[in-house]
Protein backbone atom coordinates (compact mmCIF):
# COMPACT_ATOMS: atom_id res chain seq x y z
CA UNK A 1 0.00 0.00 0.00
CA UNK A 2 3.06 2.35 1.05
CA UNK A 3 4.10 2.24 -2.24
CA UNK A 4 1.28 3.20 -4.07
CA UNK A 5 0.48 6.46 -1.51
CA UNK A 6 4.73 6.94 -2.67
CA UNK A 7 3.01 7.59 -5.99
CA UNK A 8 0.58 9.91 -5.32
CA UNK A 9 2.59 11.99 -3.02
CA UNK A 10 4.91 12.76 -5.78
CA UNK A 11 2.05 13.83 -7.86
CA UNK A 12 1.50 16.11 -5.20
CA UNK A 13 -1.59 14.77 -3.94
CA UNK A 14 -2.79 14.85 -0.50
CA UNK A 15 -3.47 11.67 1.43
CA UNK A 16 -6.57 11.23 3.31
CA UNK A 17 -7.39 10.29 6.97
CA UNK A 18 -7.78 6.82 6.42
CA UNK A 19 -4.89 6.39 3.84
CA UNK A 20 -2.37 8.32 6.25
CA UNK A 21 -3.57 5.96 8.99
CA UNK A 22 -3.44 2.68 7.32
CA UNK A 23 0.20 3.99 6.33
CA UNK A 24 1.59 4.72 9.26
CA UNK A 25 0.12 1.64 11.02
CA UNK A 26 1.89 -0.67 8.14
CA UNK A 27 4.91 1.17 9.31
CA UNK A 28 4.42 0.86 13.06
CA UNK A 29 4.06 -3.00 12.48
CA UNK A 30 6.92 -3.71 10.52
CA UNK A 31 5.92 -4.47 7.44
CA UNK A 32 7.39 -1.81 5.05
CA UNK A 33 10.95 -2.33 4.81
CA UNK A 34 13.47 0.75 5.74
CA UNK A 35 13.89 1.75 2.19
CA UNK A 36 10.47 1.86 0.98
CA UNK A 37 9.45 3.97 4.51
CA UNK A 38 12.08 6.85 4.17
CA UNK A 39 11.13 7.40 0.36
CA UNK A 40 7.35 7.43 1.91
CA UNK A 41 8.38 10.08 4.60
CA UNK A 42 10.49 11.91 2.03
CA UNK A 43 7.61 12.15 -0.63
CA UNK A 44 5.64 13.31 2.27
CA UNK A 45 8.32 16.35 3.39
CA UNK A 46 8.51 17.32 -0.62
CA UNK A 47 4.80 17.88 -0.57
CA UNK A 48 4.51 19.18 2.22
CA UNK A 49 2.58 17.19 5.03
CA UNK A 50 -1.02 18.21 5.43
CA UNK A 51 -2.74 18.96 9.48
CA UNK A 52 -5.03 15.96 8.22
CA UNK A 53 -1.83 13.66 7.81
CA UNK A 54 -0.16 15.10 10.79
CA UNK A 55 -2.84 14.07 13.23
CA UNK A 56 -4.04 11.03 11.47
CA UNK A 57 -0.06 9.59 12.07
CA UNK A 58 -0.06 10.60 15.39
CA UNK A 59 -3.00 8.70 16.33
CA UNK A 60 -1.15 5.46 14.18
CA UNK A 61 1.62 6.31 16.42
CA UNK A 62 -0.09 6.24 19.87
CA UNK A 63 -1.49 3.32 19.31
CA UNK A 64 1.47 1.44 18.72
CA UNK A 65 3.07 2.63 22.49
CA UNK A 66 1.99 0.81 25.09
CA UNK A 67 -0.04 2.95 27.59
CA UNK A 68 1.76 4.45 31.30
CA UNK A 69 -0.42 3.46 33.38
CA UNK A 70 -0.55 6.44 36.67
CA UNK A 71 -2.51 6.55 39.56
CA UNK A 72 -4.22 9.76 39.94
CA UNK A 73 -6.85 11.99 37.95
CA UNK A 74 -5.38 12.50 34.56
CA UNK A 75 -6.92 15.99 34.15
CA UNK A 76 -3.79 16.84 36.79
CA UNK A 77 -0.67 15.86 34.96
CA UNK A 78 1.23 18.33 32.38
CA UNK A 79 3.45 17.57 29.31
CA UNK A 80 5.24 20.30 27.07
CA UNK A 81 5.80 19.34 23.93
CA UNK A 82 8.77 21.31 21.89
CA UNK A 83 9.14 20.80 18.24
CA UNK A 84 12.55 21.93 17.72
CA UNK A 85 16.12 21.42 18.84
CA UNK A 86 17.20 23.52 21.63
CA UNK A 87 20.87 21.97 22.74
CA UNK A 88 22.34 25.21 22.82
CA UNK A 89 19.97 27.12 25.12
CA UNK A 90 19.25 26.95 29.06
CA UNK A 91 16.91 24.09 29.57
CA UNK A 92 13.84 25.89 29.97
CA UNK A 93 11.88 23.09 29.76
CA UNK A 94 12.86 21.14 32.93
CA UNK A 95 12.95 23.83 35.37
CA UNK A 96 8.80 24.40 34.38
CA UNK A 97 8.52 20.83 35.02
CA UNK A 98 10.23 21.25 38.83
CA UNK A 99 7.87 24.44 39.51
CA UNK A 100 5.03 22.43 38.05
CA UNK A 101 6.03 19.51 40.35
CA UNK A 102 6.55 21.91 43.15
CA UNK A 103 2.77 22.93 42.49
CA UNK A 104 1.37 19.58 42.77
CA UNK A 105 1.04 19.72 39.41
CA UNK A 106 2.07 15.92 37.48
CA UNK A 107 4.83 17.04 35.39
CA UNK A 108 5.56 14.26 32.77
CA UNK A 109 8.64 13.57 30.15
CA UNK A 110 10.08 10.52 28.47
CA UNK A 111 12.90 9.95 26.74
CA UNK A 112 13.49 6.70 24.07
CA UNK A 113 16.63 4.54 25.76
CA UNK A 114 18.95 5.24 23.11
CA UNK A 115 22.43 5.42 22.45
CA UNK A 116 22.70 7.58 19.29
CA UNK A 117 21.25 10.30 21.10
CA UNK A 118 20.70 11.42 24.72
CA UNK A 119 17.97 13.27 26.00
CA UNK A 120 18.98 16.81 26.99
CA UNK A 121 17.00 16.97 30.34
CA UNK A 122 17.74 13.49 31.54
CA UNK A 123 21.68 14.51 31.26
CA UNK A 124 21.11 17.74 33.10
CA UNK A 125 19.17 15.90 35.53
CA UNK A 126 22.22 12.97 35.64
CA UNK A 127 25.10 16.36 36.31
CA UNK A 128 22.89 17.63 39.04
CA UNK A 129 23.05 14.58 41.16
CA UNK A 130 19.84 12.42 39.84
CA UNK A 131 20.10 9.36 39.13
CA UNK A 132 18.31 6.89 37.23
CA UNK A 133 19.10 3.58 37.59
CA UNK A 134 16.03 1.81 37.42
CA UNK A 135 13.07 3.44 35.37
CA UNK A 136 10.72 1.75 37.14
CA UNK A 137 11.29 3.50 40.13
CA UNK A 138 10.35 6.42 38.61
CA UNK A 139 6.76 5.67 37.94
CA UNK A 140 6.40 4.29 41.45
CA UNK A 141 7.69 7.62 42.72
CA UNK A 142 5.61 9.93 40.66
CA UNK A 143 2.73 9.58 42.76
CA UNK A 144 4.42 11.10 45.54
CA UNK A 145 6.90 13.36 43.63
CA UNK A 146 4.55 14.95 40.56
CA UNK A 147 7.56 14.58 38.68
CA UNK A 148 8.42 11.70 36.07
CA UNK A 149 10.99 11.47 33.78
CA UNK A 150 11.16 8.03 31.74
CA UNK A 151 12.63 6.05 29.57
CA UNK A 152 10.66 3.73 26.94
CA UNK A 153 11.94 0.94 26.68
CA UNK A 154 13.76 0.63 22.63
CA UNK A 155 11.33 -2.47 21.66
CA UNK A 156 8.61 -0.05 21.51
CA UNK A 157 7.37 -0.92 18.16
CA UNK A 158 7.36 3.15 17.32
CA UNK A 159 10.61 3.38 17.73
CA UNK A 160 11.66 -0.05 16.67
CA UNK A 161 10.74 0.25 13.01
CA UNK A 162 11.44 4.29 12.61
CA UNK A 163 14.90 4.79 15.20
CA UNK A 164 17.09 3.92 12.10
CA UNK A 165 15.05 5.64 9.49
CA UNK A 166 14.90 9.24 11.57
CA UNK A 167 18.29 9.46 12.07
CA UNK A 168 19.43 8.05 8.56
CA UNK A 169 17.03 11.49 7.22
CA UNK A 170 19.12 14.49 7.13
CA UNK A 171 15.98 16.76 7.11
CA UNK A 172 13.55 17.43 9.58
CA UNK A 173 10.53 15.43 8.99
CA UNK A 174 6.89 13.93 10.64
CA UNK A 175 8.72 11.23 12.52
CA UNK A 176 10.51 14.07 14.40
CA UNK A 177 6.81 15.37 15.19
CA UNK A 178 5.69 11.73 15.90
CA UNK A 179 8.30 11.14 18.42
CA UNK A 180 7.33 13.96 20.68
CA UNK A 181 3.97 13.81 20.64
CA UNK A 182 3.29 9.87 21.31
CA UNK A 183 1.65 10.88 25.18
CA UNK A 184 2.08 7.57 26.47
CA UNK A 185 0.57 8.59 30.05
CA UNK A 186 -2.46 10.48 27.97
CA UNK A 187 -1.64 14.00 29.80
CA UNK A 188 -4.64 16.36 29.16
CA UNK A 189 -3.13 19.28 29.91
CA UNK A 190 -0.36 20.28 26.93
CA UNK A 191 1.69 23.22 26.02
CA UNK A 192 3.21 22.70 22.01
CA UNK A 193 6.34 24.75 20.85
CA UNK A 194 6.60 25.64 17.79
CA UNK A 195 9.66 27.28 15.83
CA UNK A 196 7.23 28.22 12.58
CA UNK A 197 4.29 31.14 13.79
CA UNK A 198 2.44 30.28 11.17
CA UNK A 199 1.28 27.23 12.11
CA UNK A 200 0.09 27.75 15.43
CA UNK A 201 -3.49 27.98 14.70
CA UNK A 202 -2.94 24.79 12.55
CA UNK A 203 -1.03 22.81 15.29
CA UNK A 204 -4.41 23.93 17.97
CA UNK A 205 -6.60 22.87 15.50
CA UNK A 206 -4.95 19.38 15.63
CA UNK A 207 -4.99 19.37 19.01
CA UNK A 208 -8.73 19.66 19.07
CA UNK A 209 -8.98 17.00 16.26
CA UNK A 210 -7.03 14.46 18.82
CA UNK A 211 -9.06 15.49 21.80
CA UNK A 212 -7.14 17.02 23.80
CA UNK A 213 -9.04 18.86 26.85
CA UNK A 214 -6.35 22.36 26.94
CA UNK A 215 -3.78 22.65 24.68
CA UNK A 216 -1.66 25.92 24.64
CA UNK A 217 0.39 26.09 20.95
CA UNK A 218 2.84 28.87 20.62
CA UNK A 219 5.55 30.46 19.00
CA UNK A 220 7.94 33.48 19.46
CA UNK A 221 9.99 35.51 16.74
CA UNK A 222 13.09 34.67 15.65
CA UNK A 223 11.81 30.92 15.42
CA UNK A 224 11.95 30.51 19.45
CA UNK A 225 9.84 27.49 20.37
CA UNK A 226 8.71 28.77 24.04
CA UNK A 227 6.79 32.55 25.65
CA UNK A 228 9.65 34.98 24.37
CA UNK A 229 11.57 37.60 26.32
CA UNK A 230 12.30 39.00 23.10
CA UNK A 231 9.66 40.20 20.46
CA UNK A 232 5.86 38.94 20.42
CA UNK A 233 4.79 34.92 21.03
CA UNK A 234 2.19 34.03 19.29
CA UNK A 235 -0.17 31.78 20.99
CA UNK A 236 -3.95 29.55 20.78
CA UNK A 237 -5.57 27.94 23.19
CA UNK A 238 -7.76 24.92 21.69
CA UNK A 239 -9.95 25.01 24.69
CA UNK A 240 -13.85 23.09 24.22
CA UNK A 241 -13.78 22.77 20.60
CA UNK A 242 -13.09 26.57 20.08
CA UNK A 243 -9.50 28.30 19.53
CA UNK A 244 -8.32 31.12 21.13
CA UNK A 245 -5.76 33.29 19.76
CA UNK A 246 -3.73 36.10 21.20
CA UNK A 247 -0.20 37.60 21.48
CA UNK A 248 1.87 38.38 24.43
CA UNK A 249 5.06 40.09 24.71
CA UNK A 250 7.24 41.16 27.66
CA UNK A 251 6.36 43.91 28.44
CA UNK A 252 2.29 43.31 28.51
CA UNK A 253 3.33 40.60 30.98
CA UNK A 254 5.53 43.69 33.29
CA UNK A 255 9.00 42.00 32.23
CA UNK A 256 11.96 43.70 30.44
CA UNK A 257 13.18 42.50 27.57
CA UNK A 258 15.90 40.71 26.77
CA UNK A 259 17.63 39.11 23.68
CA UNK A 260 17.35 35.24 23.15
CA UNK A 261 20.99 35.66 22.98
CA UNK A 262 20.58 35.61 26.94
CA UNK A 263 19.94 32.01 27.22
CA UNK A 264 22.71 30.21 25.04
CA UNK A 265 24.76 27.80 27.36
CA UNK A 266 27.91 27.01 26.08
CA UNK A 267 27.99 23.46 27.44
CA UNK A 268 25.52 20.83 29.81
CA UNK A 269 27.75 21.42 32.81
CA UNK A 270 27.17 25.71 32.32
CA UNK A 271 23.47 24.23 32.29
CA UNK A 272 22.97 22.47 35.06
CA UNK A 273 25.21 24.95 37.13
CA UNK A 274 22.54 27.63 36.39
CA UNK A 275 19.57 25.72 36.78
CA UNK A 276 20.32 24.95 40.21
CA UNK A 277 22.00 28.59 40.64
CA UNK A 278 17.93 29.73 39.64
CA UNK A 279 16.38 27.40 41.66
CA UNK A 280 18.17 28.60 44.58
CA UNK A 281 17.40 32.03 43.56
CA UNK A 282 20.60 32.97 42.75
CA UNK A 283 20.13 33.64 38.99
CA UNK A 284 18.68 36.86 37.93
CA UNK A 285 17.64 38.21 34.05
CA UNK A 286 16.80 36.41 31.05
CA UNK A 287 17.07 33.31 31.97
CA UNK A 288 14.67 33.45 35.34
CA UNK A 289 12.40 35.48 33.46
CA UNK A 290 12.00 33.24 30.72
CA UNK A 291 11.26 29.82 32.99
CA UNK A 292 8.95 32.41 34.76
CA UNK A 293 6.99 32.78 31.55
CA UNK A 294 6.70 29.73 30.11
CA UNK A 295 6.23 28.17 33.93
CA UNK A 296 3.09 30.63 34.39
CA UNK A 297 1.20 29.11 31.09
CA UNK A 298 1.74 25.67 32.08
CA UNK A 299 0.40 26.84 35.61
CA UNK A 300 -2.83 28.25 33.45
CA UNK A 301 -3.50 25.93 31.06
CA UNK A 302 -3.01 22.69 33.85
CA UNK A 303 -5.91 25.17 35.88
CA UNK A 304 -3.61 25.67 38.86
CA UNK A 305 -3.72 29.56 38.03
CA UNK A 306 -6.37 31.71 37.40
CA UNK A 307 -5.04 33.76 34.50
CA UNK A 308 -1.45 34.19 33.21
CA UNK A 309 -0.67 36.84 35.26
CA UNK A 310 -2.22 34.84 38.69
CA UNK A 311 0.40 31.83 36.81
CA UNK A 312 2.94 34.65 36.83
CA UNK A 313 2.67 35.34 40.65
CA UNK A 314 2.88 31.59 41.42
CA UNK A 315 5.43 31.11 39.19
CA UNK A 316 7.93 34.04 41.19
CA UNK A 317 6.59 32.99 44.58
CA UNK A 318 7.41 28.96 43.90
CA UNK A 319 11.44 30.46 42.90
CA UNK A 320 11.57 33.21 45.35
CA UNK A 321 10.48 31.34 48.52
CA UNK A 322 12.56 28.27 47.66
CA UNK A 323 10.25 25.82 47.33
CA UNK A 324 11.30 24.88 43.52
CA UNK A 325 14.77 24.09 45.01
CA UNK A 326 13.05 22.26 48.01
CA UNK A 327 10.73 19.84 45.25
CA UNK A 328 14.44 19.53 43.09
CA UNK A 329 16.38 18.25 46.91
CA UNK A 330 13.39 15.98 47.44
CA UNK A 331 13.20 14.59 43.81
CA UNK A 332 17.08 14.16 43.86
CA UNK A 333 17.15 12.57 46.81
CA UNK A 334 13.99 9.75 46.19
CA UNK A 335 15.48 8.95 42.87
CA UNK A 336 18.92 8.36 44.64
CA UNK A 337 17.33 6.13 47.68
Amino acid sequence: MIKDLINKLILNKDLDEIETKEAFDEIFSGLADEITVSSFITALKMKNETMDEISSAIVSARESVNKISLSGDVNNFFESVFLAPDDGYFDIKLVVDLICAANSLGALRYSFNNCFKKNKSFELLKLMGVRFDNQNNAIRNFERLNFGYFELPSDEKYYKYTNSISRSLEFDNILNILDKMLNPYCAKNQIIGLCDKTKVELFANMALRLNNSNTMVLSADNFFPYVSTQGETYVAEAWKNKIFTYVLTPDLLGFSEHSIKDLICPDYETNASDIVLLLQNKLQGAKKDCVILNAALALYISKKANSIMDGLELAKKTINEGVAFDKFIQIKNTYNE
